[in-house]
């Protein structure tokens, strides 16, 4: 806000060209933005400044910029002038090259940064009484919900009988929560990580009533044919939550539905609970019986 009202004090009529979701993925990660393009093009739209919002779907502005040749192009930030790539274009048409530094810390990322920060610290009266007695590592598909086929629609979230249960039952002993899921609908394209977060938040309110707390999901987001080491029957994820959770492998317990999942665990020298006795697997230390 504060960098675009200086922007338009040098300006008659300003333009702000907002990045699309798909080009911030590129020059961030996958996992960004946290809010859609339609989101904050809202925004800017909304700001006194401004008189015309568009979005960028380009890592670059330069067809923009070939498109009208502003006058100004103006960019916030702590760049040189002379840095930008765009800058030589938009001076060989004429126009001129402006760079505005911000006055605030409030990136994104700062953000994301500060609210991970503050997760991390216990609140002291809230603390739990209870001293963790291990890990309990969780399938998705099929172990806790009903197993829908690249499932990325959170309407067809549906928990089984008990889960909630169950869960609550093992987090009032005293175990740690965590999801280990293949998902390689990712990987080939089926849906993307937004939409299996979003069925994810919509499992988390399915447990809310029941008071249960996943402390973390693990997934894997390639097909078989990548050959990775997180996928189950691979052990990478089960040791990653490990190192996390700081648990050696004889406390913790991997709970599945399928022969990968407890070959996954018994590979990473956990105990393994197989929940569903029609993928039966003699290598499980335990199998449970359906209700």
């Amino acid at each position: 806000m504060q960098y675009l009202a200086e922007a338009k004090t040098l300006c008659d009529r300003l333009i702000v060209a907002v990045n699309s979701d798909e080009s911030v993925r590129r020059y961030k990660d996958s996992l960004r933005p946290i809010n859609t393009a339609q989101h904050r093009m809202y925004v800017v739209a909304g700001l006194a400044s401004t008189d015309v919002v568009t979005h960028l779907d380009e890592d670059r502005p330069l067809s923009l910029l070939l498109l009208w040749k502003p006058d100004l192009y103006i960019k916030g930030g702590d760049y040189a002038a002379s840095s930008l790539k765009s800058a030589e274009a938009v001076e060989q048409y004429g126009g001129a090259v402006r760079v505005i530094a911000s006055d605030f810390r409030t990136s994104s990322s700062q953000m994301i940064e500060r609210i991970g920060a503050i997760l991390c610290h216990a609140t002291p009266d809230g603390a739990p009484a209870v001293t963790r007695r291990g890990l309990v590592l969780l399938d998705r598909d099929g172990t806790l919900i009903r197993d829908v086929p690249f499932l990325h629609d959170p309407a067809k979230v549906e928990l089984l009988p008990g889960v909630g249960e169950a869960l609550a039952r093992l987090q009032a002993a005293g175990f740690t929560l965590a999801i280990v899921t293949n998902q390689q609908g990712i990987g080939l394209g089926y849906f993307t990580e937004q939409e299996f977060i979003a069925v994810n938040q919509r499992l988390f309110r399915e447990l809310a009533p029941f008071g249960v707390e996943i402390a973390r999901i693990y997934y894997c987001p390639h097909s078989l044919a990548d050959h990775c080491a997180c996928r189950k029957p691979g052990t990478a994820m089960i040791e990653r939550a490990l190192r996390d959770f700081q648990v050696p492998p004889e406390r913790a317990f991997l709970l599945g539905d399928r022969d990968a999942d407890v070959q996954a665990g018994i590979a990473a020298g956990c105990r393994t609970i197989l929940v569903d006795p029609s993928h039966f697997s003699e290598a499980a230390d335990r199998i449970l019986s359906s209700p």
